[in-house]
């Protein structure tokens, strides 16, 4: 005699972040892979540049308009703004190392979800960093200077093992 099937327990709310997270990212793997597939690698990064940028502003204006936030006024509420977007958006999938000395954000990223997918295809190398476009998508919707050392280009970890970067935060004053 076969035991009847259980019904599954019901995802937590954590479980469920995470598996829209790994969808929504996967999704994207998929479009940066048929169009590199169709039009060649520069022609994928450039679309990626493009797209993931404005997709970073319109996720960041709507995190923001939630939030009640019109404008970026401190460091204090750049950083909690910018915490916020990896811890909703991101999750699990992106982790660094962060510092905030006076007006300087540092970032050493020590898991990344997209270095992961285009080392898998074997493009890492040629791969233009989408995750560092988005987030000068966010400091555009922000208002925040766009200026990261090193500015945005190919993956980092593919062609030097790590990857990293500052940004002097610089809030406009209210007014």
């Amino acid at each position: 005699m076969t035991a009847a099937p259980q019904d599954p327990a019901p995802l937590t709310a954590t479980e469920r972040e995470e598996l829209l997270r790994r969808s929504w990212m996967a999704t994207d793997g998929l479009w940066y892979y048929q169009t590199a597939q169709a039009g060649g690698i520069d022609g994928a990064n450039e679309a990626n540049i493009q797209v993931v940028r404005e997709f970073g502003r319109q996720e960041m204006r709507r995190l923001m308009r939630s939030l009640g936030i019109e404008r970026v006024e401190s460091v204090e509420q750049y950083r909690t703004l910018f915490s916020t977007a990896v811890d909703l958006y991101l999750g699990s999938l992106f982790e660094a190392e962060e510092s905030v000395e006076g007006d300087v954000h540092t970032m050493n990223v020590t898991v990344c979800f997209a270095y992961k997918g285009v080392k898998k295809v074997g493009i890492e190398k040629l791969y233009h960093c989408g995750p560092g476009e988005r987030l000068t998508g966010w400091l555009q919707a922000m208002e925040m200077p766009t200026a990261l050392e090193p500015a945005v280009g190919l993956c980092q970890m593919a062609h030097t093992g790590s990857c990293s970067y500052r940004l002097k935060v610089m809030p406009k004053s209210g007014g």
